[in-house]
């Protein structure tokens, strides 16, 4: 299921997040066994986005029928799209956030048309 966001016209672009691999752990308890609760957050001109979280994995795979699918309608085409993988805290302390994993930010300019990037 494709989620569509922004308010653009220009045209479309289409963004799947499909996994990510050795993640840090930034959950610790004395059991040893509880892991990161990755998500990953996509950020374009006028909107949001965010996939469901993962529970306690290193190697996150978002399986088709999760919300990992997205449309943005485009405003400005040299627009760049932020991408962030957090770790989602159920009990967020003093700064109210989540963990940051790690971003990367994608410049569309140099995409060329009717590709498919992995």
């Amino acid at each position: 299921q494709w989620v569509e966001a922004g308010s653009g016209s220009v045209g479309k672009y289409y963004v799947e997040v499909i996994g990510c691999d050795g993640l840090p752990n930034l959950d610790f308890d004395v059991t040893g066994r509880n892991k990161s609760d990755p998500f990953v957050c996509l950020v374009y001109e006028d909107c949001i986005v965010n996939t469901d979280v993962i529970n306690d994995c290193l190697s996150p795979r978002w399986m088709p029928w999760s919300q990992r699918a997205f449309v943005f309608n485009v405003m400005h085409p040299s627009s760049q799209i932020y991408i962030g993988i957090f770790d989602h805290d159920d009990f967020m302390g003093p700064t109210n956030q989540h963990d940051r994993i790690g971003r990367v930010v994608l410049n569309p300019t140099n995409f060329r048309p009717n590709t498919n990037y992995t």
